[in-house]
């Protein structure tokens, strides 16, 4: 479905990316794992067009998309969810959610956003509950929730996760990737990128490894899990 061929991108013209080629074929979950810093986010935003310093290629179904505007990438069938959330906090979490569908926000497309915002809030339910309230002001785990409820309201194809488990406490962490799982199993294609090695690891199907910007390693989600340079690196031995 979607792969990079010798993507660099760079900050300032120094590369924060070497060289990236990877793949995510269709219906697949594949994750990303890498320190801070290791260019893990970088890539997500070439991939969603938020960088626009390239080099390389970008293909998704057979087409380049490298150099195409943000809402034009969104309209072909990708979305993230950012790293950090990005809520649109002094606004409640319906306002957040509508936001999702913006290139679908005319009225002949009226009956299909509320048939989604429907299967979205059957996927999360005390998003429906919490429909009214001020976004800054749910619970860590409630706003990742949101953010992806929010990415899904597009209908993506391809979606990106960056660090979705950052800040969460353990319990919580476990709720998103069994929402990560339930997503892939409707079909859902999705990219990883994860400090939480272990537990993308165990959702993954495939993965690598990004260290200052260059793939170190790759492999099957269970092969890596049993290496012994990333269990020392990124699972505690």
């Amino acid at each position: 479905m979607l792969k990079t061929e010798g993507l660099t991108a760079y900050y300032d013209n120094i590369p924060a990316l070497k060289g990236i080629s990877i793949n995510v074929p269709k219906g697949q979950v594949v994750t990303i794992i890498g320190a801070n810093g290791a260019g893990k986010s970088t890539l997500l935003k070439a991939i969603s067009g938020l960088i626009k310093s390239l080099e390389g290629r970008i293909i998704y179904k057979e087409k380049n998309i490298a150099g195409l505007l943000s809402n034009q990438i969104v309209g072909l069938g990708i979305s993230q969810v950012p790293e950090g959330r990005q809520l649109f906090s002094h606004l409640t979490v319906q306002d957040n959610i509508n936001l999702g569908a913006y290139l679908k926000f005319k009225r002949r497309y009226r009956h299909e956003i509320d048939e989604r915002i429907k299967e979205v809030f059957g996927m999360f339910p005390i998003l429906e509950k919490r429909s009214e309230q001020i976004a800054g002001t749910l619970s860590g785990g409630e706003q990742q929730m949101l953010a992806i409820a929010r990415a899904l309201m597009g209908r993506p194809k391809l979606l990106l996760l960056d660090e979705p488990s950052m800040g969460l406490a353990p319990l919580i962490v476990k709720e998103i990737f069994e929402v990560i799982e339930r997503l892939n199993q409707s079909g859902t294609t999705i990219l990883l990128v994860e400090q939480n090695a272990r537990a993308a690891l165990k959702t993954a199907d495939y993965a690598y490894v990004l260290e200052t910007g260059e793939l170190v390693l790759e492999g099957s989600a269970k092969d890596l899990s049993g290496n012994i340079k990333v269990k020392e690196a990124y699972l505690g031995g």
